[in-house]
């Protein structure tokens, strides 16, 4: 069954504000808003992805997706399919339309049965390796729900990176599951960094495996330069 955004939920809506340092050097706080990704900020949030997200995360840059021309054409056909579903998060300094960040979102259900059909090696891998670690994580039974709220991709602009925006933006998938009815949000979070975020917004781990032993699985999830890291996957419960 495809998901539908309830009619009766204004969009778009902010869904979250907080604090957090500016661009000045005196390191004074400022507003931020995160909020649904308008319709005609997608393109902008697309070239942000395949700017930044792209290249920086773990599973991505191991692999050099950023520079498999056909795998980029993928991974971006993809965000395109799920942009329209007006789930996606994007967060702004307040008095600026700069993008600080995104979070492309989306329903994961129980029944779905589509599988994607991947020319590109790279990406068909890295597919592969986060449905593997999904199912290893095996969150419909754990929680006993049949959908949850799932993303393809989180990224901060370099230039407000430490400053908590990865936490923010995770923490207002909260409202916007209450928002929408969903009782669970899990990802699989491939890196340190948004591990840590992901800790800080309230998830807990559901399965945690290191790359090395990734690699042990199938010959196609070996990930340079990664062995002794881990990719965990995470959920947080909307009460």
């Amino acid at each position: 069954m495809v998901w539908k955004r309830p009619a009766e939920v204004p969009y778009p809506k902010v869904w979250h504000r907080f604090q957090a340092k500016g661009l000045q050097e005196d390191g004074q706080l400022e507003w931020y808003t995160v909020q649904d990704l308008p319709e005609d900020r997608f393109e902008d949030a697309i070239r942000h992805m395949s700017e930044h997200f792209a290249r920086d995360e773990q599973l991505n840059k191991a692999k050099g997706l950023d520079q498999d021309v056909i795998g980029m054409e993928e991974v971006v056909q993809l965000w395109k399919i799920m942009l329209p579903e007006r789930l996606s998060l994007v967060c702004f300094r307040e008095g600026s339309d700069a993008i600080v960040g995104v979070n492309i979102l989306g329903v994961a259900s129980k029944y779905d049965k589509d599988e994607l059909k991947l020319k590109s090696d790279i990406f068909r891998t890295i597919i592969a390796t986060i449905e593997y670690i999904s199912h290893q994580a095996n969150v419909f039974e754990r929680y006993g729900v049949d959908q949850y709220l799932n993303a393809m991709g989180l990224s901060v602009d370099p230039v407000y990176r430490g400053r908590g925006i990865a936490t923010e933006l995770l923490r207002a998938r909260v409202p916007l599951c209450k928002g929408m009815g969903l009782k669970l949000t899990s990802t699989c979070f491939t890196g340190p960094g948004s591990q840590a975020a992901a800790r800080k917004a309230g998830f807990e781990e559901n399965f945690n495996i290191t790359y090395a032993e990734l690699a042990k699985v199938d010959p196609r999830f070996v990930y340079p330069g990664l062995d002794e890291k881990s990719c965990k996957y995470m959920s947080l419960k909307i009460d």
